[in-house]
């Protein structure tokens, strides 16, 4: 197993992002660009040497004042620079309970201002606040945390009403991905091997399971399989929005053709109420199509968006209310089916044998470096037995082959990844065992 001497600590570090003034948080395994002048965008998530998010190449390196980033306040005036962004919904134009953006020249383009820089070994932040809004009521905090042997990106997210009234807004954080590859004459083409997996509600007041928002409802990337309880959307190129009123806590995308996979998790509130006719989670697509007064038909703009709200939160005037997500990478050799704390599943953890025999198997990939264990339980959660499956990796998948002799007594066999750095041991995978 790798000591935790052997893997680097964690650093923070001023730099420049494609020609913008930056702050890198690195571990030595995945390196985060955060650009505060963009509206406190993280413009950079990088797992090794491959990079997930979206970076408009025409705006590299420019900055814009109020006037120019608001322009005619319509979506064509919009300066989409890419990465991620934290929002507030509902999302319209109908009254002021409604964000009218983007484009918003003090929350989606404003500049922020770092409040503070921590590095030690074992983590490095940075901490971005937004310029006050008057129309919304809100003041955006941004604080980021990257953690030592780990590609677990943490992000707390608040918001502060600094009016006078009451507000009620939820907590948007939208990330735009690279849905794209280059072609053999240097253009860029859309990657059909990208899709986003989120779990359905099995008591989903969608009959689909999902509401589509925006585009047609016939869009053939949108699809559900009941046999896994996923909503699947796969990259086609085509101009669409879908809600889904999740309750499983998480949203993945997966480059299939490059074996990379990026998963955010964050808690859900089943007594709360959600904007956007109860959404949990949202997926955006940019390809063929118009929205407002903006074309992408002869554009080379190929993204996919995993985007995850908060409840709606009544704020009192200065009030603050935060909201927590918690972003993963890894190398999977296909799509998402489950995001667990201890990483990603491609082939769920399946048993087979009896008397006593096993043979467990199953595809993963996990968020640290860590030794893996085959852990039993019994219908009380006490362990039973811990059998060791040796050290993995964020940079490889993991696959679990093994035919072992376990004790009858267990009733559950899990799978849990034990960080290095941390020595918390995270659940990857459980199934429950079939006795006699």
């Amino acid at each position: 197993m790798k000591s935790i001497s052997a893997i680097p600590g964690c650093r923070v570090e001023h730099g420049e992002f494609r020609g913008w003034k930056a702050v890198y948080l690195q571990n030595g395994l995945v390196t985060v660009a955060a650009v505060p002048d963009l509206g406190g965008r993280i413009m950079a998530y990088d797992l090794g040497e491959f990079p997930y998010l979206y970076v408009e190449r025409a705006l590299a390196g420019k900055l814009f004042g109020a006037e120019e980033n608001l322009g005619d306040g319509s979506l064509a005036a919009w300066k989409n620079y890419g990465g991620d962004k934290t929002w507030p919904s509902p999302q319209g134009w109908d009254n002021d309970e409604q964000w009218h953006g983007p484009p918003d020249p003090i929350l989606d383009s404003g500049r922020f201002q770092v409040i503070d820089l921590t590095s030690t070994p074992d983590s490095a932040a940075i901490e971005m606040v937004s310029p006050p809004d008057p129309r919304t009521g809100l003041q955006i905090t941004r604080r980021l945390t990257l953690h030592r042997g780990s590609s677990r990106l943490t992000l707390d997210l608040s918001f502060t009403n600094i009016s006078d009234r009451r507000i009620r807004w939820s907590i948007w954080d939208v990330v735009q991905l690279r849905a794209e590859h280059e072609a053999s004459d240097g253009s860029l083409q859309p990657d059909t091997s990208c899709v986003v997996t989120a779990p359905l509600n099995p008591a989903s007041r969608f009959p689909r399971g999902f509401s589509v928002m925006f585009g047609s409802q016939d869009n053939p990337q949108w699809q559900v399989e009941p046999e896994t309880g996923l909503f699947v959307g796969r990259y086609l190129s085509e101009m669409g929005k879908v809600g889904i009123d999740s309750s499983g806590g998480w949203i993945a995308f997966s480059n299939e053709r490059a074996g990379y996979t990026f998963a955010e998790r964050f808690t859900y509130d089943p007594a709360a109420v959600y904007p956007d006719d109860g959404a949990t989670v949202e997926c955006w697509t940019t390809g063929r199509g118009v929205v407002g007064n903006l074309s992408f038909e002869d554009s080379q703009v190929f993204h996919m968006e995993t985007e995850v709200l908060s409840p709606l939160f009544t704020f009192q005037p200065g009030q603050r209310r935060s909201f927590r997500i918690e972003w993963g990478a890894c190398r999977l050799p296909g799509r998402v089916v489950d995001v667990q704390p201890g990483g990603c599943s491609f082939q769920v953890l399946s048993v087979q044998g009896e008397n006593g025999d096993f043979r467990v198997g199953g595809v993963f990939g996990v968020f640290d470096y860590a030794e893996l264990s085959l852990v039993g339980k019994d219908e009380t959660g006490n362990e039973k037995y811990r059998v060791s499956l040796g050290s993995v990796s964020p940079l490889e998948s993991a696959t679990v082959d093994s035919s072992l002799p376990f004790s009858l007594d267990a009733t559950v066999l899990e799978l849990q990844a034990t960080a290095v750095s941390d020595r918390q041991s995270r659940l990857l995978a459980s199934v429950h065992l079939k006795q006699g």
